[in-house]
């Protein structure tokens, strides 16, 4: 039934190397203010195109890494003047939804809240595999992203202070993501395999541990609530006019050991247009879940995933040291490692990856560098290798969306 199968290993990356606070909200505006982006002259007017970054994140949150990062456009549903451009949303291949900090938004935006059929307020739960989660109400805006509107959205509002004290109905022991500061970026936006952050779990079960609603005018106790498709937190690329199939990440190369910053595209569609088109490589359809299967060593890890919104290349291995003190968790090899494996689909089409793994601590110094190809650590399951963006450096990848038809076949898929 989970539909957000990952953020990232590690939210928050050497904390202790940066500054806390939140970061500062943005000017209200009807325009996007996009990132600079390597995309071609020749595609810079063309509607499906939208810039992305890896750079250091919103000011005075730590010292951020392989984080892809674009400029989120929210407007009141309807409006073209009653508009917010948020910088830095990290863009998560590996989740559904649209989810931004209550202190980045403006209040004159003014959204309108979800209500569940009693008429309270509905609440979503994300729950992400470092323990981490995010908290708060389901509001609807117009989301707008370069030259494409997806209408009406239900969005999330993370740790908005009216209900924040409520956020241990989500939590299992957890961080609660509060802060730009302890989130590394001013909210996530999903851009992954499916279409709802739960799907027909949460219509049919009450306590499906995604969506909630208060059991009095107070708002002083929670339970769980079934909640339907039309108003659970929403991927928006299907919901486009056109290009609503799927996603291409287009980075560039790395060099190891990395580089300050990197600038690419967000191309929406797939087989739509002339700049979305597959023209060689592999298509691996998923399980039902969102997995594929990782071939390395001997081992098939049935329980894989490609993800932009992981900041390393995560699995586990007996061989590779770790890292000790403030890092652990990340790889010290004495000597940068290349390894081989084997993606297979669940069509059982396969593709070989080579890869290498750095020492992090060496790749950590100085503090400048945010694009690191060669940063792995482990993921504390041996049957999981989670494909972060690393491994979108120097690959067209394409992120075909469940139940949706393209030139690749119908979604969810991936394709490199």
């Amino acid at each position: 039934m989970s539909r957000i199968v990952v953020l990232a290993l590690v939210m928050t990356l050497l904390t202790a190397c940066g500054g806390g606070g939140g970061g500062s909200a943005p000017e209200a505006t009807s325009v996007a203010g996009a990132p600079t982006s390597n995309t071609p002259s020749s595609q810079l007017g063309t509607s499906n195109v939208h810039p992305i970054t890896v750079d250091a994140g919103p000011a005075n949150t730590g010292y951020n890494v392989n984080r892809l990062y674009t400029n989120v456009t929210i407007c009141q549903p309807g409006s073209s003047t009653q508009c917010q451009t948020i910088e830095h949303v990290l863009v998560d291949s590996g989740s559904a939804g649209l989810r931004l900090l209550s202190s980045v938004m403006l209040p004159a935006l003014n959204l309108n809240r979800q209500t569940a059929s009693s008429g309270l307020p509905l609440l979503n739960c994300a729950q992400f595999v470092d323990n981490s989660f995010a908290w708060g109400p389901v509001a609807t805006a117009d989301i707008v992203l370069g030259g494409k509107t997806a209408s009406s959205v239900p969005i999330q509002i993370i740790a908005d202070p009216v209900y924040n004290s409520r956020a241990a109905t989500c939590s299992v022991g957890g961080t609660a993501i509060t802060t730009a500061a302890v989130l590394g970026a001013n909210g996530i936006i999903g851009l992954g395999l499916f279409k709802e952050d739960c799907g027909s779990g949460c219509a049919a079960i009450a306590n499906n541990g995604f969506y909630y609603t208060c059991t009095d005018g107070t708002c002083s106790a929670m339970s769980g609530v079934k909640t339907s498709l039309g108003q659970q937190v929403k991927n928006p690329v299907p919901l486009f006019a056109t290009d609503n199939n799927g996603v291409l990440i287009d980075l560039p190369a790395v060099s190891s050991p990395g580089a300050t910053s990197l600038s690419g595209s967000l191309i929406f569609g797939i087989g739509t247009q002339s700049n979305n088109q597959f023209t060689s490589g592999a298509i691996l359809t998923t399980s039902a879940s969102g997995y594929i299967t990782t071939v390395l060593g001997g081992r098939s890890l049935s329980s894989s995933f490609i993800d932009t919104g992981s900041n390393g290349l995560y699995f586990d291995s007996s061989t590779i040291p770790g890292c000790t003190g403030g890092i652990a968790g990340f790889y010290c090899p004495t000597s940068l490692i290349t390894l081989s494996a084997t993606l297979r689909g669940a069509n059982t089409v396969t593709a070989p990856v080579s890869f290498s793994v750095d020492n992090a601590s060496a790749l950590f110094v100085g503090g400048t560098r945010t694009v690191l190809p060669t940063l792995a650590g482990n993921i504390g399951d041996s049957n999981i290798f989670d494909w972060g963006l690393p491994f979108f450096y120097g690959r067209r990848v394409f992120i075909g969306i469940e139940g949706q038809s393209s030139t690749l076949g119908t979604g969810p898929l991936y394709a490199f």
